[in-house]
């Protein structure tokens, strides 16, 4: 068990300071000269809501080019909504002033907060609705909670002219959350902006399951022989922070806050001989594409782009001491904007953390002897709660150059009432399923999850190139011994259709970025590798309207021009999007991407079919891929590490 008060506490304030870097998150005093500039501007209105504040990327010659002390623009990028009207600014926050400003017509801004929760009272109101509770037997709508969800693609020809979004209910009698409490076969049709209910579609009755679901309410019975472990660094951590940038075993990068996004790397070096070189400008994720495979109604409509949809409400959700982190790690606080303008203050949305992962960085086993170095980790960590489902988002550092990027999919699945109480005979049994019992009258949905991971490469340099390793069989003739091997198959992508690539186990193949001007010893062109993990591709088809708007998943990797407009994967707007913006749109212009300024978009994704152990909360299944250098240093750049992680900080 351990004792917080044993360990110092420390708290990176991004939220107070003025920005001493171009790329720093945005400050208190910025988020409030954005609203002074668009008040004067008359652009603040009583009905004005603001759906988010952003830093507007400034020009990476620029940031590549400053030096401390030097003076830097900063811009922000915000999205209003007045009604049923979103509006775009660009605000200059150094000269207090509106760049521009405009309408977006027929593009809808991300939900509000006040929006998914906010048309409770509307909803239960609705005649119709009240009606509907009633032949379901519940009278006290005390007990009853309704919210409002957008749809991630236009499914109906309202969303073409109207906010619109699909309401449900839950029966919160008994339990403290409504997760698995669903008041089935009763949907809505909801203008967000009016509050008011178009449609109602009362298909069967269903009970609300009574199953108990409150987890954190079950006895905390520790399991025999469970002993504590405790986590110390008497010495303090071996990483710096200083004016913002993170220094750590050779590796050198910062970190800002992005209420869209959540963590966000930014140039990100390695300390080679004395001399920092760089690997990548930018590291992100991207989007977030969630598609359930239910097609009743009620759920064919729930199709999820997260990132794009919901982070107005905020993305990343609090971290606690001890539980997501180490009590003695290094925590970062954010910001974000508030629905009247105002920023808002976030707690430890982010966590900084050295590890011990108990495993060696090289070892070798000779004449008698054990020859080897034990490695160690930093973690950067953030977590996601969008609706049921919480993310733990890892960027994990090694002495050798490798970042492992991980994803922590737990929290609680989405369930569907039903009248059966537990699983037919599966036995001969080829019906097609949409999902799992994972308790009695219960059933878990299958759905999918895919994440977009942005990462701009700038492998020594801006100017990269993409390259292939593909590994093709060779049949060797009138070889005695052998019959066949396979041999290494170099291809440098020439435009943005050569690197939309697919993981294929009979063709394997090496990602690699690389450097073409900057060369090794033994001429080697300079590179670092993306290498797949655990993934998948949506199953879904192309013409469908919402894969058209998670078209990323349909491939493992594309490579893009860099282009500071394009950050994310499903477009700026997914909630109105027909599919016209965001990497499948991109790359049809098929632009030359060798030799130049360019960023790989990596597809981390599963399928999940439900399972009982996922109820009634899910135990954490990670997936990860790495970031690892080839041929980027002359030799093992580990070789120097010490012999034992106690003999030395």
């Amino acid at each position: 068990m351990r004792v917080l008060s044993l360990f110092v506490i420390i708290v990176v304030e991004v939220w107070a300071q003025s920005a001493t870097h171009p790329l720093d998150s945005l400050s208190t005093a910025e988020y409030w000269t954005v609203y002074d500039a668009l008040q004067q501007a008359g652009q603040v209105t009583p009905a004005t809501l603001f759906a988010s504040v952003l830093l507007h990327p400034p020009a990476k010659s620029a940031v590549l080019s400053y030096r401390s002390g030097q003076p830097f623009p900063r811009a922000a990028d915000v999205v209003l909504l007045r009604g049923e009207k979103t509006f775009a600014a660009r605000v200059d926050i150094v000269a207090k002033k509106v760049l521009s400003f405009e309408e977006l017509p027929g593009v809808q801004a991300p939900i509000l907060a006040s929006e998914l929760f906010g048309e409770d009272e509307a909803i239960k109101s609705d005649p119709r609705v009240v009606e509907a509770l009633k032949k379901r037997g519940i009278t006290n709508l005390g007990t009853v909670s309704c919210i409002v969800l957008p749809g991630a693609y236009q499914s109906i020809p309202e969303q073409a002219t109207q906010r619109m979004g699909f309401g449900s209910c839950s029966q919160r009698h008994g339990v403290y959350h409504s997760w698995g409490r669903a008041i089935e076969g009763l949907t809505l049709q909801v203008n967000m902006a009016t509050k008011k209910v178009l449609k109602v579609v009362d298909t069967e009755v269903v009970p609300v399951p009574a199953g108990n679901i409150d987890y954190e309410a079950i006895p905390e019975n520790p399991r025999p022989h469970t002993t504590p472990i405790s986590i110390s660094q008497p010495a303090g951590p071996s990483y710096k922070i200083e004016n913002g940038e993170i220094s750590w075993q050779n590796w050198l990068f910062r970190v800002r806050i992005d209420q869209r996004i959540g963590t966000v790397l930014n140039l990100v070096r390695f300390v080679d001989q004395g001399r920092p070189r760089s690997i990548l400008y930018e590291a992100s994720v991207s989007e977030l594409f969630v598609p359930y495979m239910d097609p009743s109604n009620g759920w064919n409509n729930r199709v999820f782009v997260d990132a794009g949809e919901f982070y107005a409400t905020g993305f990343l959700a609090p971290l606690r001491p001890g539980a997501d982190c180490p009590a003695n790690a290094t925590w970062f606080d954010g910001l974000s904007v508030n629905e009247n303008g105002a920023p808002k203050f976030n707690s430890n949305v982010a966590c900084l953390f050295e590890r011990d992962p108990e495993t060696v960085a090289w070892r070798h086993y000779e004449d008698g002897e054990i020859y080897g170095r034990p490695t160690r980790e930093l973690v950067l960590r953030s977590a996601a709660t969008i609706g049921n489902y919480d993310y733990i988002m890892d960027w994990r550092f090694s002495p050798d150059g490798t970042i492992e990027v991980a994803v922590g999919a737990t929290g609680v699945i989405e369930t569907k009432p039903t009248l059966q109480e537990k699983a037919p005979d599966h036995e001969g049994h080829g019906e097609p399923e949409y999902g799992q019992f994972v308790a009695a009258h219960t059933i878990g949905v299958n759905h999918d999850h895919f994440f977009s991971f942005r990462l701009d490469f700038d492998v020594d340099g801006p100017n990269n190139s993409f390259m292939t390793h593909r590994m093709v069989q060779q049949r060797l003739a009138n070889d005695p011994m052998r019959k066949s091997i396979w041999v290494v198959q170099p291809n440098v992508a020439a435009s943005e259709k050569d690197a939309i690539l697919d993981i294929q186990l009979d063709k394997p193949s090496m990602w690699m970025f690389i450097n073409p001007s900057v060369k090794g010893p033994l001429n080697h062109p300079t590179g670092y590798e993306v290498m797949p993990g655990a993934t998948a591709k949506s199953l879904l088809s192309p013409d469908d309207p919402p894969q058209k708007v998670g078209a990323f998943s349909e491939h493992q990797f594309w490579v893009t021009p860099y282009n500071e407009n394009e950050r994310y994967a499903s477009g700026i707007y997914p909630i109105s999007s027909k599919g016209n913006d965001g990497l499948a749109a991109w790359t049809q212009a098929n632009r030359p991407i060798a030799n130049t300024d360019i960023v790989g978009w990596y597809t981390l994704g599963f399928h999940h079919i439900t399972r009982s152990e996922d109820w009634p909360v899910m135990p954490t299944m990670w997936h990860q891929f790495y970031i690892r250098p080839v041929h980027f240093f002359q030799a093992n750049p580990v070789l120097d590490l010490p012999k034992s992680l106690s003999a030395r900080p």
